[in-house]
């Protein structure tokens, strides 16, 4: 998300989330200045954007807070244009996530490997609860060397793959490498920087309504 500072009748930016809401910790964006991004329809007051002046969300205006949920969302759906996630609103989830990671036929068989994810945030907890998987189908011969990297007790629950897969002919047939972690973290960055806490579950039915 790109921000636009107005203050002192001057407007400066963009800055990006991280640089901005350092500058409100560190005091250099005030209650009488404006901002402005994408998702707002015109330039409001400072305060009204949560925790950029460090205040609490229920020191906020009642409309304010309750509409800190769509904000987010709007932000975090954002995030598809600069990667090659699909990010979408879901109908029993608040984001569902997906990624086509392999898809390769040969001769002698297939495999199609694909990345799904969801995201719920319960507003009454303030928190986010994120679910993911990797899912792979492959029929016919083939050979294949890789690893995966997994924590079920831990905060990542995947980490990255890599695989190589060779015909029986010893042809290279496909070749990748997914991080499971980017996205993820970029939402739990975002999310924290709200003041929103982030877990990551392992049964789907934790991020549906």
């Amino acid at each position: 998300m790109q921000w636009h500072l107005y203050r002192n009748n001057e407007q400066s930016g963009p800055f990006g989330d991280m640089e901005f809401f350092q500058m409100g910790r560190e005091g250099k964006i005030s209650s009488t200045d404006y901002v402005w991004n994408s998702t707002l329809t015109d330039w409001i007051p400072a305060d009204q954007v949560e925790d950029l002046l460090g205040q609490p969300a229920d020191t906020l205006p009642k409309a304010q807070s309750g509409s800190a949920k769509e904000q987010i969302l709007q932000e975090l759906v954002a995030y598809s244009d600069s990667g090659p996630f699909k990010i979408s609103r879901g109908s029993d989830t608040d984001l569902m996530i997906s990624n086509e990671v392999v898809d390769s036929s040969w001769f002698s068989g297939k495999k199609k490997v694909t990345y799904a994810a969801q995201l719920l945030l319960k507003e009454e907890e303030k928190t986010a609860y994120y679910w993911e998987m990797l899912k792979e189908t492959s029929s016919g011969l083939s050979f294949s060397a890789g690893f995966q990297k997994k924590k079920i007790r831990g905060v990542e629950v995947f980490q990255q793959a890599r695989e190589k897969g060779f015909s029986p002919t010893g042809e290279p047939v496909y070749d990748y490498q997914f991080d499971y972690g980017s996205l993820r973290d970029a939402f739990k960055q975002l999310l924290q920087s709200r003041g929103w806490k982030f877990k990551v579950v392992l049964a789907r039915g934790k991020t549906t309504y």
